[in-house]
């Protein structure tokens, strides 16, 4: 499936915020690697599974546009975001989480079982109860900050 680009225009059919090429040049940058342009172009539609199901700030600018943005009423640090374009923070997110994809460490990704215990012989391993039981992105994590809601944040109509 070829990326469409979403760039604030609401693209018909949109299913990306990034080209293969725009990731490439992010990743590039910071001397990570990434593969085939095939397999990029999939591990942006995975992120972008994970990135949509995400409680963004504000409102979409349209009712039937594909994706989550382009948005009005997004206040980020301190500036309403242009309904018209896509913030450099969400392509951030969107670089973030492909490189998790890429890395393996996917957020969509089903969870495995936590082991409490484990003996193989006289080598044994327990887990911490608390420790999560997949890896996270403080990368990631950091890049959403701005651009969503927090997991309890209430908002008005």
């Amino acid at each position: 499936m070829a990326l469409v680009v979403e760039d604030g225009s609401v693209v018909t059919g949109a299913n990306s915020y990034v080209t293969v090429a725009e990731y490439k040049t992010w990743a590039d940058a910071r001397g990570f690697t990434y593969g085939t342009d095939s397999a990029v172009e999939q591990n942006i539609l995975r992120a972008m599974d994970f990135l949509e199901r995400q409680n963004f700030i504000g409102n979409k600018a349209n009712e039937n546009q594909p994706l989550q943005w382009p948005r009005t009423e997004a206040l980020i640090d301190g500036y309403y975001a242009d309904a018209t374009e896509i913030p450099p923070d969400v392509k951030r997110s969107l670089y973030e989480a492909t490189k998790s994809e890429i890395d393996g460490i996917s957020e969509i990704a089903n969870l495995e079982r936590r082991t409490i215990r484990e003996k193989i012989g006289d080598i044994e391993v327990q887990y911490d109860s608390s420790s999560e039981s997949r890896t996270i992105s403080p990368a990631l994590s950091l890049a959403l900050s701005k651009i969503t809601l927090g997991a309890y944040a209430i908002t008005r109509l």
